[in-house]
């Protein structure tokens, strides 16, 4: 049963710097912590061996998503999208189910999936392209080369398995679109999945130059990233390409931002903090584990290991009650984004000087004005 929002620490007369809950309009979805893949960049595994032991393997049931999306909000929403911080939506056992009452209860909302497309007979892909097709969508496929070169990043998944989901989906009237991520081993691939991508009738086929190798902490990149198995031991190297076109643009900003600001943590503290998710007027994101958080860089805090930036904003979170007061099972999610911690604690946080006044490091590397990779990657 929600908790009426008036035991929550709500904010007072000062104006919101974030957004309320009446004025939502886009939900980031993580149904799943749990994966079939092990893609060596992502936190949910080490270098693509084991799974993190620090992340928990949370899941939304459907009853779940009955309760904290209720048939009313779905209505005055615009778009819903299930992308995986950590896990992917197809490995939830309700995937299909949740996919089904959202599109009930938004017959006009945009419903859209991402997706390494690894798992789950055709018949499956046939049912959730009959779904989704009935409103705008589209679902996403992560393949990151062709037979002989997609396993190296998406560790584990099929390419059989792949082409017959896209192949069902497709024929039955879904709208696919391709993602392909570039590294050394595939580059030389790109144009014929293009061809492919085409053929097979995707309707997007979309280049991807990951910001990843870039070295933690600092204004420097790496050629390569390791690769282990899952005993920990190495296995063989993920590369950038060697054609500078498929290289992160942002890459070649990082010498003037080492001249500008002297060492990463002096970005940190200095650099102004555009929120992608204030500027998108509405947008939060609900996590595998049920807590509301404003984007998926800040959902980290409870699913990876400690580090001083999450170390910060855990702290932050702690004296405003905890992670209970992100609950959107217990407390539903008015009273969350309407919280202080929502709209004046975290948004409050930008405006310090230095983190060690209090400004969210999170927040600083993720959307400072002057560094951003994300918004760069797209082909």
């Amino acid at each position: 049963m929600s908790v009426p929002s008036t035991q929550l620490e709500t904010v007072g007369a000062a104006p919101a710097a974030l957004y309320q809950y009446n004025d939502l309009r886009i939900i980031h979805l993580e149904l799943t912590h749990r994966c079939n893949a092990a893609c060596p960049m992502c936190a949910r595994n080490i270098h693509g061996g084991a799974v993190n032991p620090d992340m928990p393997l949370a899941e939304l049931s459907l009853a779940d998503i009955r309760q904290i999306l209720l048939p009313d909000f779905i209505a005055r929403l615009k778009r819903i999208y299930a992308c995986g911080n950590y896990g992917d939506p197809i490995v939830a056992r309700d995937c299909l189910e949740v996919f089904r009452y959202l599109r009930e209860h938004g017959p006009g909302l945009h419903l859209d999936l991402h997706t390494n497309g690894s798992a789950r007979r055709p018949d499956w892909w046939r049912q959730l392209a009959a779904i989704m097709q009935q409103g705008p969508h589209y679902l996403r496929f992560g393949i990151d080369g062709l037979a002989d070169t997609n396993h190296l990043y998406r560790r584990g998944t099929d390419w059989k398995t792949i082409m017959r989901a896209a192949e069902a989906f497709i024929a039955a009237g879904g709208r696919a679109e391709w993602d392909f991520l570039v590294f050394k081993h595939n580059e030389h691939q790109v144009e014929e999945a293009r061809r492919l991508a085409r053929e097979m009738g995707f309707a997007e086929f979309f280049v991807r130059k990951t910001g990843r190798f870039l070295t933690s902490g600092e204004f420097e990149t790496s050629d390569r990233f390791e690769v282990l198995d899952k005993a920990g031991q190495f296995e063989y190297w993920l590369e950038q390409p060697a054609d500078p076109g498929y290289r992160n643009p942002e890459y070649s900003n990082l010498e003037e931002l080492k001249t500008q600001f002297g060492s990463h943590q002096n970005y940190l503290d200095r650099v102004p903090i555009d929120c992608k998710v204030a500027g998108s007027k509405g947008k939060i994101y609900l996590s595998a584990q049920g807590l509301v958080l404003p984007c998926c860089w800040l959902g980290a805090v409870f699913s990876e290991a400690s580090t001083p930036e999450r170390q910060q904003f855990a702290q932050l979170i702690e004296s405003h009650g905890g992670r209970n007061v992100l609950d959107a099972r217990r407390h539903g999610l008015a009273a969350v984004i309407e919280s202080a911690l929502f709209q004046q604690a975290i948004p409050g946080s930008w405006d310090q000087d230095s983190i060690a006044a209090g400004k969210l490091a999170i927040c600083a590397r993720t959307c400072g004005r002057d560094y951003d990779p994300l918004e760069h990657q797209r082909d």
